[in-house]
């Protein structure tokens, strides 16, 4: 009996550590799974914070980007012109504009015209060009060294012009390069090249050049409207004072008044395109004399 009773002990005290060694496994079990959690917990918080970081990162770098995509479509988008008003422009022929014999039927003379226009490209030279003699340069006022027992070239200045710093002999000076030339020989000029582009049919009449605005846009509308060769002299009356603004930046067009019309200009053009108050100015300027 008693050894019954003493196995029946050591069964229990068996089964009680058992039992105190399940309850710690599962503690420790807990435990560490507990801190596992604690340890997945901190590691997401800066992940976390990380990812919202770069985020704030990236809008922060995709805000000057998208700026400039915005600015750049801006740029693109084509405006909306406003609309252009283009002057009705009806042409005339010699008849209907009264063309004077005495401005547009003068028999040419070569050697007149070349004179006159020898006058009016000398007139537009500046004539500043400079350069300084023996006596105008700085230095040279002393003997370089003595007349004889040298054994070198006698020399009475360090500024002589074939030495090095020295003077430019015959060089330019400032000048006046106008020659007078007399007042009716000049309107006889530009009667010849008038007359000598109108019977070439290089002369082109029309009722009016009047313009409600300075327009490049409206010149050229008229001009294609027209039937005109290049290079162009447009001649305007005094009343189209817009027309001159508006011609003036086209390209291979010249625009000038009658009061400013030179015979180079009108030589220079392949065709003269004028307004009819223009023509009208011409004529009194011939019969004036």
């Amino acid at each position: 009996m008693a050894d019954k009773e003493e196995k029946t002990k050591e069964q229990t005290e068996a089964a009680e550590a058992e039992a105190a060694q399940s309850e710690t496994i599962e503690e420790v079990e807990a435990e560490e799974a507990a801190l596992e959690e604690e340890a997945e917990g901190a590691e997401a918080e800066p992940a976390e914070k990380k990812a919202a970081a770069g985020k704030k990162a990236a809008k922060a770098e995709t805000k000057p980007k998208a700026r400039k995509k915005a600015a750049k479509k801006a740029k693109k988008t084509v405006r909306e012109k406003a609309p252009v008003t283009v002057p009705e422009v009806n042409t005339l022929t010699a008849k209907d504009a009264g063309l004077n014999p005495k401005v547009f039927e003068v028999e040419p003379k070569v050697g007149v015209m070349h004179e006159v226009v020898r006058a009016e490209m000398a007139s537009l030279r500046r004539g500043t060009a400079s350069s300084k003699n023996r006596g105008e340069v700085r230095g040279g006022g002393k003997k370089p060294w003595r007349q004889k027992g040298t054994g070198r070239a006698r020399a009475g200045s360090s500024r002589i012009p074939h030495w090095t710093g020295g003077g430019i002999t015959f060089g330019p000076t400032p000048r006046d390069y106008n020659f007078k030339v007399n007042r009716k020989v000049r309107s006889k000029a530009l009667w010849m090249a008038l007359s000598a582009r109108a019977r070439e049919g290089g002369l082109k009449i029309v009722d009016r050049l009047v313009f409600e605005e300075p327009k490049t846009a409206a010149a050229e509308a008229v001009l294609d409207n027209l039937d005109v060769n290049y290079p162009l002299l447009v001649l305007v009356g005094d009343e189209d004072k817009n027309a001159i603004p508006s011609f003036r930046n086209l390209l291979s067009v010249e625009v000038t008044d009658t009061t400013d019309l030179l015979v180079s200009d009108v030589l220079e053009a392949h065709m003269v395109l004028a307004s009819k108050e223009a023509i009208e100015q011409l004529n009194r300027m011939g019969e004036a004399r």
